[in-house]
């Protein structure tokens, strides 16, 4: 009973067990997805709280699905739609995601960085539009590190990968500035195309706001 009146409240973020779900249909409650479901994390949007992200996690690190709902206490009244395109490409899992604000939209705006089984993963800023999700940046923050611009030094055949779990993702405004820019930092581990290991190398990119296209663009990462 504590528990069901803890799902209608909705709390920032509560991780709940139950079996296996059936994500062929939208559920109706959310009551439904935590009996259903080996694993549910639930986090209310800020400012907005009839809308929920709930990221089902079927195995740990492996599969899972992340879904964004509008709601009426324990009532779903309906799931928005990620567009077509998406369903191809993304990740198997995600490995966090939240609700965050950008000066360029009122919309809420949610960040997911999502991860492949291989580790491969990119950060996606998906904006609520309707009764749709948005896509307002796709870049790569985790794993390996796609053709490198040569101020990485990497050499012919060989490869380039993110080190830690993920690239730091910070929002920024400087004062000259309109709207936020998101820069991306960390380091990136390069091996020669016999696997030998060369001194990591520093990495930064910055993604900026088109106001035109109503997207972010990734600018051409840099090694300072």
């Amino acid at each position: 009973m504590l528990q069901r009146a803890f799902i209608v409240a909705l709390v920032a973020s509560t991780v709940f067990a139950a079996d296996v779900p059936n994500t062929t249909k939208v559920p109706r409650t959310f009551s439904e997805i935590v009996d259903s479901t080996p694993s549910a994390t639930f986090v209310r949007c800020h400012g907005h709280p009839h809308i929920v992200a709930v990221y089902c996690e079927q195995e740990p690190e492996w599969w899972g699905r992340l879904s964004v709902y509008q709601r009426s206490g324990d009532a779903i009244d309906w799931q928005y739609s990620y567009p077509d395109s998406y369903e191809e490409f993304r990740g198997h899992y995600v490995v966090r995601f939240r609700w965050i604000q950008l000066k360029q939209t009122q919309k809420p705006v949610l960040e997911v960085i999502e991860s492949t089984h291989m580790g491969n993963g990119s950060l996606r800023l998906w904006e609520l539009d309707g009764r749709t999700l948005r896509l307002l940046l796709e870049t790569t923050v985790r794993g390996r590190f796609w053709d490198p611009p040569a101020v990485f030094g990497v050499p012919e055949h060989g490869e380039a990968r993110f080190e830690a779990d993920h690239l730091a993702v910070e929002y920024q405004r400087l004062s000259d500035q309109e709207f936020d820019s998101i820069h991306l930092t960390g380091s990136i581990q390069i091996s020669e195309i016999e696997g030998r290991a060369m001194p990591s190398r520093r990495f930064e990119q910055v993604c900026r706001w088109d106001p035109a296209k109503r997207v972010f663009s990734a600018q051409a990462a840099t090694s300072p």
